[in-house]
Formats: structure tokens, C-alpha cells, sequence
């Protein structure tokens, strides 16, 4: 997977929440501003995935401070958000199959049980994700600490449409895309350490 270098990201005032030009909003519809990148992440059981608009996927992604970014996120189970995805990202989704044995790299199974397993059940049971973005190593995994610069955007798996964000910035720094949904065993290990940078 390749490294996208585009300008601009997270925007900080005196390293506290990004102000979001636009916020958030579900669908893109109607005229929208130009943003110099459009980043596309998807949510599944247990992780996170980055396609640019030309449909490759990304492990992380480098902005230059300055410019404006959107996010469209999506949970990767909504299939009829994902039919209203460019034909290029949708392609790029990884199937089920391949998105588990990604998580069997990095995920231990758990003690008394098989991956697999709870990971269908997690399918069923908790099907919703979130995303929110933070900064990389600090307090991921509480929300009201370590300087939050995305707050949990809902990505339930029945969407009709996917979700926009609308981020700019000049931050420096190393940013996490991370879950704050519970969405079973393998939720303390859905996130992207450090996929976003900044520089």
C-alpha cells in the first residue's frame, strides 16, 4: 500500500479541538468547496481501511499543514452507503474473508475461543463503529483526554449514505484514526496508529 502526500489536515488553536469547516455532515449532496484531498475510511470488525479518490489503498497518509481535507467515512457493512461510493473506492474494499485474516495478524485470539468466532458474533451482536481522530499515543482510548481532533462520527452498519467531515488544519503531528464504539473483543485493537500525518 502505498503513501499519499497531499497538503493540509487537523486544524488546532492552542492544541485544542480542530475547528471543523462544514463539521459533519451524511451524504455529499448539493455544491461543496474545493478541498485539496479527499480521504475515504472505512470501519469493519476490527479496523479501519484508506482509499484515496483513485481507488488505492493507503497504510498512512501525509498531509503538508495549510490545506483542507474531507473525510468520507462509511461502515463498510452499509451496503447501500457503499453503492453511493465512486466506483474506484467501492472496488477497493477488501472482501470479508480478506479483511479477517487481517485481523488475524494482528489481533490475539482470544483465550477461550477461536477468532473466527467471535468475530461473528461481533458481526451480529455490534455491528456499529465510530470514527474519531486523535492524537497518536495520547489517551486513545478515553474520549474526553489527549486532545481529541475529530469527535466520534456514528457509522452504524444500516447507513443509508455515507458520512462527510470537513477538516482543515496546521497542526504538526501524528493523528489515530480510532473506534469509540463497542464493538466486541477485538474493539481495543480497532484503530490506525499514526495513519495521518501531518508535516
Amino acid at each position: 500500500m502505498a503513501s499519499l502526500r497531499r497538503r493540509g489536515f487537523l486544524s488546532v488553536a492552542g492544541g485544542a479541538v480542530a475547528a471543523l469547516s462544514g463539521c459533519v455532515s451524511n451524504g455529499i449532496t448539493g455544491s461543496r468547496r474545493a478541498f485539496d484531498t479527499t480521504v475515504y475510511v472505512g470501519s469493519y470488525h476490527w479496523g479501519f481501511i484508506l482509499v484515496d479518490d483513485t481507488g488505492t489503498e493507503h497504510d498512512r497518509i501525509t498531509f503538508d499543514s495549510g490545506d483542507s481535507v474531507e473525510i468520507v467515512a462509511f461502515n463498510t457493512s452499509a451496503e447501500t452507503a457503499l453503492e453511493k461510493l465512486p466506483a474506484a473506492v467501492r472496488e477497493a474494499i477488501p472482501d470479508h474473508e480478506t479483511l479477517e485474516e487481517r485481523n488475524e495478524e494482528r489481533i490475539p485470539p482470544p483465550s477461550n475461543g477461536d477468532l473466527h468466532d467471535v468475530l461473528e458474533e461481533a458481526n451480529e451482536k455490534y455491528p456499529d463503529h465510530s470514527l474519531a481522530v486523535m492524537p497518536s499515543g495520547r489517551n486513545m482510548g478515553h474520549m474526553g483526554e489527549g486532545g481529541m481532533m475529530l469527535r466520534p462520527i456514528p457509522l452504524p452498519a444500516d447507513a443509508t449514505s455515507t458520512t462527510t467531515a470537513r477538516l482543515s488544519a496546521s497542526e504538526r503531528g501524528d493523528y489515530t484514526p480510532i473506534c469509540h464504539t463497542d464493538c466486541g473483543y477485538g474493539h481495543d485493537y480497532m484503530y490506525l496508529d499514526g495513519a495521518f500525518v501531518v508535516e
